[in-house]
């Protein structure tokens, strides 16, 4: 799927590039042309201007063969296209007048190829007081060789199209290689969309497999009471809270990545927040001999979304919880720093190998699945909390050895604080 879109984006940048220089290549082209005839049009008028106001007998002979192709010649015709006079006389060969022979169509100034020899022409009609001294001239041509302007012109429109034809090779290879740099990140993250949904779908399937095998174990006893049937149902409800659960974590990620308004900010109390966390989960802890410890300072008030705050809080004391050991302990420390709150949640429990630590926050990234679906959990809640800490404009990093323990470090920033306190 890449590899024929980088082919592809390859042949656009290609076409672009080409028609690019194609275009500049004409624009050059056109210039230099303009350019090398400028001089020679210029000549071939004052030539006239000078015909117009002198007589014939004023314009240059010269005897010598062939050497008026870089010199202007003069050619006379009568009404009927006959030939009356050309000046010089040797000028041209008896074969090459006939070409010069002017029609109605021909345009003042124009370019005629004759033998070989390229000639700028200019075409006079004569007017009746114009070179009375010749009155059965009807139309005067002021020819000019301009070979040397004409093979200055193909060796550049050569070089022009030997360069676009280059060019279009350098931009095809570049083209790739641009492609296949743009395409990096981009793959990536179809990557990880990809096994994000793969992810998912597996998480979706299992409590629902596990809710439809029930399920279908209450319609083989009909007659059985609830109480009979309790295990049954409790089995199916703690499978439909988990799901619950994951469809939610999924719906606010879905909402993050589509960058829907999640954060309702206000200001609260971060130390009473802390504390209320801790309250709620001491008896959990001191069922498993787990002891909670604290250091938090006091009077912080923080301007952020509370609930959301909470929500991070919990992730991590719950992750805390899953993974210590009895007679573990749980340490939360709270402390303003210049502009910023550090809040840090450290454990003493199993920890987590250095392969896996920068990949934690990744979307269903579980170090241990089997000890994670022993515990139930989804692989989703580290990555919401980063989201929350991100939306807050602060940053969250992990440390952790193996088998001694873990340490979030959360900074959160102190973004318009003091215009909402007054």
């Amino acid at each position: 799927m890449f590899r024929k879109t980088k082919i592809q984006l390859a042949l656009l940048f290609t076409l672009v590039f080409f028609c690019v220089l194609s275009i500049l290549g004409i624009s050059l082209y056109l210039y230099m042309q303009k350019v090398s005839l400028a001089s020679v049009d210029d000549n071939l008028r004052n030539k006239e201007t000078y015909l117009i106001q002198k007589s014939i007998e004023d314009l240059p002979d010269e005897k010598n063969e062939r050497e008026s192709e870089r010199k202007v010649s003069y050619l006379f015709w009568d009404k009927k296209g006959n030939l009356l006079l050309s000046n010089p006389k040797n000028a041209f060969y008896k074969k090459e007048i006939s070409s010069f022979k002017p029609n109605r169509n021909d345009k003042k100034m124009r370019i005629q190829t004759i033998s070989g020899h390229s000639y700028r022409i200019l075409t006079h009609v004569k007017k009746r007081d114009e070179l009375k001294s010749f009155p059965s001239a009807a139309t005067i041509q002021l020819v000019y060789n301009i070979d040397p302007e004409v093979n200055v012109i193909k060796q550049l429109l050569l070089l022009i199209g030997f360069g676009c034809f280059i060019g279009l090779l350098i931009s095809f290879f570049v083209g790739l290689f641009l492609s296949s740099r743009a395409l990096v990140p981009i793959q990536r993250s179809w990557e990880k969309q990809t096994q994000f949904v793969s992810d998912a779908s597996h998480e979706l399937r299992t409590p629902l497999s596990v809710i439809q095998t029930h399920l279908e174990l209450l319609f083989r006893h009909p007659t059985n009471t609830i109480e009979e049937e309790c295990a049954t149902i409790y089995k199916s409800l703690t499978e439909v809270k988990r799901l619950s659960k994951l469809v939610q974590d999924l719906l606010t990620l879905a909402r993050s990545d589509s960058n829907e308004q999640l954060i309702n900010q206000e200001l609260f109390s971060m130390d009473e927040l802390l504390r209320h966390i801790v309250e709620q989960f001491e008896p959990i802890a001191d069922m498993k001999d787990i002891k909670i410890e604290d250091e938090i300072e006091k009077n912080i008030i923080y301007f952020g979304d509370k609930d959301r705050i909470h929500q991070l809080l919990v992730i991590l004391l719950d992750n805390a919880l899953k993974y210590s050991d009895l007679n573990g302990k749980i340490t939360i420390f709270s402390k303003k720093e210049g502009s910023s709150l550090r809040i840090n949640i450290e454990d003493t429990g199993t920890g987590i190998p250095d392969k896996d630590l920068p990949f934690i926050f990744d979307r269903f990234y579980r170090s241990d699945k089997a000890r994670t679906k022993a515990t139930g959990g989804t692989g989703l809640g580290l990555s919401i909390a980063k989201w929350i800490v991100e939306a807050h404009g602060g940053q969250i990093s992990a440390e952790s050895r193996f088998h001694k323990g873990s340490q979030f470090i959360i900074k959160l920033p102190f973004k318009n604080q003091s215009s909402k306190l007054t």
